[in-house]
């Protein structure tokens, strides 16, 4: 019997507090497993894991980290129990290996760029995970390579999470008002250039993309989303939600 492939996504894991408070980015996450065919494991990148080259998660229990402060005692008490397994470390291993991708395990659970996305997917935390760091010395071209590197997995039934956020400056988040001109400017340009799987000018976005650098100071965020487009096969996304939160934070979320 042939394993269907596996989806691949980027994925805005937003503020923490979106664990516990209602929003259309929190429903959209709860239902988002219910519209997907049951994956055999998870491979995720979160932006708050960055590495000098690749780094996995090898233990079979993945701790939560709670890596945030100033927020309600309520989210410091979740705990998500993910789980992981020495043949799906294996299996991301060999897909590295293949490419000449250096890499290394080492010992670490998931932070709240992992968890708290895979807290409203999947409750129960009974999905073999296994957390794959952000390389910060890659460059665009070369984590569009790593993604590509992850497309063998996909067939295996094994799904590809990125998370980031599309629009990410926190001195310009509020808890009031509208989105500002220079976001949704942004937010547009880069729907745009991933619905036509623009490569060549979205590994120019700093230069080509309207108010980057206001929409990313630092780019950590959006830099998961070249590892989704590699591990995307150069198919085209198909865009499955779009909100805002805190003002000027754009949830733009994509699956392939």
């Amino acid at each position: 019997m042939t394993t269907k492939i596996a989806p691949a996504f980027f994925l805005s894991h937003g503020s923490p507090m979106r664990v516990i408070e209602q929003s259309a980015a929190n429903s959209f996450l709860r239902a988002l497993s219910h519209n997907i065919a049951i994956p055999k494991a998870i491979v995720i990148v979160s932006p708050h894991w960055e590495t000098q080259g690749v780094a996995f998660t090898q233990q079979d229990n993945l701790a939560t980290i709670h890596d945030f402060w100033g927020f309600p005692p309520q989210l410091s008490e979740i705990i998500y129990p993910a789980q992981s397994n020495h043949e799906l470390q294996q299996h991301l291993s060999n897909c590295l290996t293949a490419k000449n991708i250096s890499h290394r395990g080492i010992a670490r659970g998931l932070d709240h760029g992992a968890w708290s996305v895979l807290y409203l997917m999947y409750p129960n935390a009974d999905i073999p995970t296994v957390g794959l760091s952000l390389p910060k010395n890659f460059s665009l071209k070369q984590l569009h390579q790593l993604g590509e590197a992850l497309i063998p997995l996909r067939k295996q039934g094994i799904m590809i999470i990125t998370t980031g956020m599309v629009t990410h400056n926190l001195s310009e988040f509020s808890t009031s008002g509208e989105p500002s001109e220079w976001a949704k400017l942004f937010s547009q340009w880069l729907k745009e250039k991933v619905s036509k799987n623009d490569i060549a000018s979205l590994l120019q976005y700093r230069s080509l993309a309207p108010a980057a650098a206001l929409s990313h100071p630092t780019d950590e965020h959006l830099r998961p989303l070249f590892i989704a487009l590699g591990a995307g096969a150069g198919n085209k996304a198909s865009l499955i939600h779009e909100s805002w939160e805190l003002k000027n934070g754009n949830n733009t979320s994509w699956q392939w």
